[in-house]
């Protein structure tokens, strides 16, 4: 058994190219994973991985060693989480990846009540600002914006969202009320850029069977929801919100006025995201729970969805 374990270090240094981060994840001591890697070296007469200045490489043999037990480490690990999942109990570390604009809204605030519901999970959360790679990261479970973007992943749609075309009456007092997207050109926009750059700048629109698109132009682009909201309440423009981000504010008469009521502006659902194989795993299906009950109660513009839709609509949303 020991002989297993060394061998689960050693794949995970691999992994990672890095001492240190394999034992961040495997929770040991630096010292604890290099005497681990060491005494399976010894134990197989091999040097497996050359230390440098730069980190860790795998020497010739410890390649082929890992691509042997990278499969061997996974189906222990398999069996691990079928156990575990007849057991029924979450317990021990569960690594999450959040996306920032969901987690601020909705599960952050609600984590303290999940955790006294499982008392023996312990819980790493990541909050992120787009897409990344679960594997790579070694996260178990994600709640992300958009569709996945490996096929790899499993994902469960939890909410759907749309947005809100707001702007402050002191703008509208100055340059009137649009009435129809179209108008919208005519006005100064608080465009959302994405953090590789690329402006979210083409607004769609629905009506029954009307459906438009405009180019929005402003003198202000911006890449995080809270500081184009708070652009939009200082009176510079129009901004086009997330529901979440703009309901609280439009449930109370205030400064904040909602445009084009009428019409509807669909934005990249909620997705729950794990790897292939990790479902079965209590901690991970009560997190996704915990999220799906959450978005159903919700009352700040993100409908609860029941079913997974299969049609991928949404690129990997970054907003």
């Amino acid at each position: 058994m020991e002989h297993l374990r060394s061998i689960g270090v050693f794949v995970q240094v691999a992994e990672l190219r890095s001492f240190a981060a394999a034992a961040a994840v495997l929770g040991l001591t630096p010292s604890a994973v290099s005497k681990a890697v060491a005494a399976l070296e010894r134990s197989l007469g091999v040097r497996l991985l050359t230390r440098t200045a730069r980190g860790v490489s795998l020497t010739e043999e410890g390649a082929r060693f890992q691509a042997r037990c990278r499969t061997i480490v996974a189906e222990l690990q398999a069996a691990e989480r079928e156990l575990a999942g007849s057991r029924g109990v979450a317990r021990g570390r569960l690594r999450v990846a959040l996306h920032s604009s969901p987690a601020k809204s909705h599960i952050v605030p609600n984590l303290p009540a999940f955790l006294r519901s499982y008392p023996e999970l312990q819980l790493d959360v990541s909050i992120v600002a787009g897409a990344m790679s679960l594997e790579a990261k070694n996260f178990d479970v994600a709640v992300y914006l958009g569709d996945p973007p490996d096929s790899n992943l499993v994902a469960h749609r939890v909410a759907e969202r749309c947005f809100r075309t707001v702007a402050a009456r002191s703008y509208l007092e100055r340059h009137g009320t649009p009435q129809t997207p179209q108008e919208l050109t005519e006005h100064n926009c608080v465009v959302h850029v994405l953090p590789h750059g690329r402006a979210q700048d083409v607004w769609s629109y629905r009506k029954g069977e009307q459906h438009c698109e405009i180019k929005a132009r402003g003198n202000l682009c911006i890449d995080e929801g809270s500081s184009m909201r708070e652009m939009a309440l200082a009176g510079l423009g129009i901004a086009r919100l997330p529901s979440n981000n703009a309901d609280p504010l439009l449930a109370t008469p205030g400064d904040l006025v909602w445009l084009l009521a009428d019409w509807t502006s669909d934005a990249p659902p909620v997705h729950v995201m794990y790897a292939r194989g990790r479902g079965a795993s209590p901690k991970v299906r009560a997190f996704s729970d915990f999220v799906a009950a959450l978005f159903k109660d919700s009352q700040t513009g993100m409908r609860s969805v029941e079913h997974d839709n299969p049609r991928a609509k949404w690129p990997m949303w970054r907003a």
